[in-house]
């Protein structure tokens, strides 16, 4: 497999245990506790693809797109110039329907046309799906954003949240139509020292590393032990 297959995910060492980076139109489900760092790495995802010329969406459901912008500038991703550019669109999205879930899949759509994206995040699937009440209807709306990303062709990084103590990862229908599975959690052990672990549990088409792996949380982003 070439490399021109493989898109960077912004972390060197990550790309490393990935076997070069992401596999191109694949869809990955980033699963983790709250803090974990999910959105830095999504963030640097779509950073890195503007860098190199391949637009990206950042879709928000979980925060503001004022406070990601702020809060990433912390780690040295600074989405303003290239929204400017027109290289990234970052959409602050709510649901509180059905109806509006469709009016957000539109959006993000429509981002992805007008921007001619590459890279997709969806921060998260819980918060997206937050304003559905039944299971068909979660169930249902996870399939139109796999559509979605099919119909475009971008790379994509859903997040889904754990809870504390909690061994399912997602709505169970994610874990099937994903192409790739990383899961990020963090624990205090001795003296109340909070652990960091990396696990990727599958992906697709990658000869990817099996281990756990430990990683911190700095100023200059996520730095996992190889």
């Amino acid at each position: 497999m070439t490399m021109s297959e493989r898109m960077s995910t912004g972390n060197e060492q990550l790309d490393s245990l990935l076997d070069g980076g992401f596999l191109r139109n694949s869809m990955i489900l980033l699963a983790g506790n709250p803090g974990a760092g999910k959105t830095i790495l999504s963030s640097r995802f779509i950073y890195q693809g503007a860098l190199e010329d391949e637009p990206g969406v950042y879709a928000c459901f979980a925060e503001t797109r004022k406070r990601l912008i702020q809060d990433m500038k912390k780690f040295g991703i600074d989405f303003e110039p290239m929204i400017r550019r027109r290289m990234i669109e970052v959409l602050d999205l709510s649901i509180g329907s059905e109806t509006e879930v469709q009016s957000a899949l539109n959006q993000i759509f429509e981002a992805i046309t007008t921007l001619r994206a590459k890279r997709l995040v969806v921060d998260s699937v819980a918060a997206m799906a937050m304003g559905l009440e039944t299971e068909f209807e979660k169930r249902h709306l996870i399939r139109l954003l796999y559509r979605l990303i099919l119909k475009t062709g971008c790379t994509t990084i859903a997040i889904t949240d754990i809870p504390w103590n909690s061994v399912k990862i997602g709505e169970s229908i994610e874990e099937f139509v994903a192409d790739g599975i990383m899961l990020m959690q963090h624990n205090c052990e001795e003296a109340s020292t909070l652990k960091r672990r990396l696990r990727i549990t599958k992906m697709r088409g990658t000869n990817h590393s099996r281990k756990t792996h430990k990683y911190t949380i700095s100023a200059q982003g996520l730095n996992f032990e190889i």
